[in-house]
């Protein structure tokens, strides 16, 4: 064989080896229940516990099945019955620490375990009215007809409208719902027994049905300081989103200073600055 074709062929080799490494990287089924389906290059197959789901993967859950996702940083996603959900993006670093996922929901509900991060990294779904983005959360969406909606069990989420750009923070223990063309309502208190039944349509029986303990332990919100493009110390995961209170607090946390323009959610206002008057959470920096 001519030196530059067992060059070019064992160059060939490497790169489909590679990039099957990294498709390979999203996540895999940790349990199901029905004829749960995955699509893949033009392809329709069915899954089973421990087959690997790659980005670009389109998985569907039949009416009467549910379906528990690991990915690859930790996160794990739980289906139910009736949902579509595309992989657009899932990349994670040699240590398995996530740098930037995201999907994409067709329908359906999804309860989603995001593993916490020591760096700034994206974690997104995307649904036909809006945008949810989070960084270490135990949370809720659901997408139908009329609109999406979020709830927070722990942590919190910025939920954003597609059509008028603006968003808002959904806090621990509260949900928001964006309609088709509208803004995202303000969030309200969820009672247990209204996220007990989202818990229910999603959680699988039987071994491998828990889900694992919230990333951060009731009562605490994950620290709010990522840089980003909304002053020192403040940052919205979704650049260009107006959010009430200036996005995620700075140096404060949730409840201090350093959002958009200085002012955390109850720290010293828009355009305030300086050391945060609100209340931070256990553990937030200062």
């Amino acid at each position: 064989m001519p030196r530059n074709l067992f060059r070019a062929g064992l160059v060939l080799v490497l790169l489909l080896c590679g990039s099957a490494e990294a498709a390979a990287s999203a996540g895999s089924v940790i349990g199901l229940s029905g004829t749960c389906t995955v699509e893949r290059g033009g392809q329709r197959f069915g899954l089973a516990i421990g087959t690997p789901v790659e980005v670009g993967d389109t998985l569907q859950v039949p009416p009467d099945g549910k379906l528990k996702l690991r990915m690859a940083d930790g996160s794990i996603l739980s289906l139910a019955a009736g949902s579509v959900m595309r992989i657009d993006s899932y990349a994670v670093d040699p240590g398995g620490q996530r740098e930037g996922a995201g999907m994409s929901m067709g329908q359906g509900l999804i309860h989603a375990i995001t593993a916490p991060v020591s760096r700034p990294a994206s974690f997104e779904i995307n649904t036909a009215v809006g945008t949810a983005a989070v960084r270490s959360t135990d949370w809720f969406i659901e997408s139908g007809p009329a609109g999406s909606t979020v709830a927070v069990q722990s942590g919190g989420v910025l939920l954003a409208s597609r059509a008028t750009g603006h968003g808002v923070l959904v806090p621990q223990g509260s949900g928001s719902t964006v309609a088709p063309g509208r803004d995202p309502a303000p969030p309200r208190p969820w009672s247990a027994a209204e996220f007990a039944a989202l818990l229910a349509r999603t959680e699988l029986d039987g071994p491998g049905g828990a889900p694992p303990p919230p990333a951060y332990p009731p009562g605490y919100d994950p620290p709010g300081y990522y840089p980003g493009p909304y002053g020192p110390g403040g940052y919205s995961p979704l650049p260009g989103i107006t959010v009430p209170f200036g996005g995620f607090g700075g140096h404060g946390g949730w409840q201090g200073g350093g959002g958009r323009e200085g002012g955390g959610r109850e720290g010293n206002g828009r355009t305030g600055g300086g050391k945060p008057q609100g209340t931070t959470r256990p553990g937030a920096p200062n």
